[in-house]
């Protein structure tokens, strides 16, 4: 029994419309936060060209996601309701892929990729401390991304007829773009993960409430080195190696997916800021915590505790000018503290 027996095209199609429109809410949501967090330490700081960039990266990835639904919606139209009355009409228009809306669609995908693995490549090198070299490799897979990529929308255009995106003239092109992206990411989250999973154990033994929030580390470090996008690559590269139709449920999935991963790390690290802000509050002059920063994150130190004894002496002979202005008896204090965690 073939695959398009079992998933049939138009059930994957519509399938992916309906979960590409739930990611893409969680998306527009975590988009909002991001956005205020942003605006909000600008204002509350001062500008700064991480802020700007940012802003520009997480609208960029929401204008692309948008695009991309649009045309979702509109080949969803086409196929179901002007085309859906012609015997195996919803078949035949999704599986014309040189269809204007199909190559639109696809070149979107790819360039929002591209943005999603960049970001990723400059998250490995803010957390590597700005090490170039750490980042060789990625920039290098990064560019044979973008060349397979649009390379596959080049050849889909070129379809004459009814195809099929498993054809012998694609795959070599479609295979390189999601394997060297999925490489990208994999390398690039696990030089992430580890470093931040390093930093965590050098501060354990330093940090605020350490055991209550170790299990915290885990979601911590899946969210800051993308993981979760890894593993959806994986599955995208594992369904189209298999031949299902299921891969197109998991390629518009992750159009939107790519920007939520984006977003909570930005959420994920302007919540951290603001958490700072708060616990330094009230403290000017003998702060209970202190900040370290290693990697590019910040975590809370233990609260030193604080021991004054003061001594008090009377001294006459000290206070005989200010009993000539003044004739009330002065005291002076003298106390010595000392400091112990």
């Amino acid at each position: 029994m073939s695959d398009e027996e079992t998933f049939p095209l138009a059930r994957a199609e519509l399938i992916a419309l309906f979960l590409e429109s739930m990611v893409f809410g969680a998306f527009a949501v975590l988009y909002a936060i991001a956005i205020w967090i942003l605006l909000y330490r600008e204002k509350k700081r001062s500008s700064s060209k991480l802020n700007k960039m940012l802003f520009g990266t997480s609208t960029v990835m929401f204008v692309l996601s948008v695009a991309h639904l649009c045309i979702d919606v509109v080949r969803a139209v086409e196929a179901f309701v002007v085309e859906g009355g012609k015997p195996g009409g919803t078949f035949l228009y999704y599986s014309t892929l040189s269809n204007p809306t199909l190559v639109a669609k696809d070149a979107i995908y790819i360039t929002m990729t591209l943005v999603g693995d960049s970001f990723v490549t400059y998250r490995l090198y803010i957390v590597w401390n700005r090490v170039w070299w750490i980042v060789i490799l990625p920039v290098m897979l990064l560019l044979a991304t973008a060349v397979a990529g649009y390379g596959a929308c080049v050849e889909i255009g070129m379809v004459q007829g009814v195809g099929a995106i498993f054809a012998e003239n694609l795959q070599p092109w479609i295979r390189a773009f999601f394997s060297i992206s999925l490489t990208t990411n994999i390398l690039t989250t696990i030089l992430i993960a580890g470093r931040i999973i390093w930093s965590n154990r050098r501060v354990r033994h330093f940090r605020a409430a350490a055991a209550a929030t170790s299990h915290w580390e885990v979601v911590e470090t899946l969210i800051q080195s993308a993981a979760i996008y890894s593993a959806a690559l994986a599955s995208l590269l594992g369904t189209y190696l298999a031949g299902s139709n299921a891969q197109y449920v998991v390629l518009d999935i992750l159009q939107p997916l790519i920007g939520v991963v984006f977003t909570l790390i930005i959420i994920r690290v302007g919540l951290g800021y603001t958490m700072n802000e708060v616990s330094g509050k009230g403290t000017d002059n003998f702060p209970s915590t202190a900040v370290q920063s290693i990697g590019g994150t910040e975590y809370g130190m233990r609260p030193l505790a604080i021991n004054v004894s003061v001594s008090r002496t009377h001294d006459r002979a000290s206070l005989e000018v200010y009993d000539q202005k003044d004739r009330s008896l002065g005291e002076v204090e003298s106390g010595t503290s000392r400091l112990a965690e």
